[in-house]
């Protein structure tokens, strides 16, 4: 699910990040926040060329 990561922390030796998104699971959405470990959390797809290649 995609989020926002608002703060790194390194804590008892390992990483973590304090994320929030919103959490479509359920019949009404809700936004959800949580320290969440790094096997938790992917990188999201980008493409730079998107903004290099549009007219100006």
């Amino acid at each position: 699910m995609p989020g926002l990561v608002l703060k790194w922390e390194l804590h008892k030796g390992r990483w973590r990040a304090w994320v929030i998104w919103v959490d479509t699971t359920y019949a009404a959405p809700e936004i959800r926040h949580a320290w969440l470990p790094l096997n938790e959390i992917r990188p999201a797809k980008s493409n730079i060329n998107v903004w290099n290649e549009r007219r100006r």
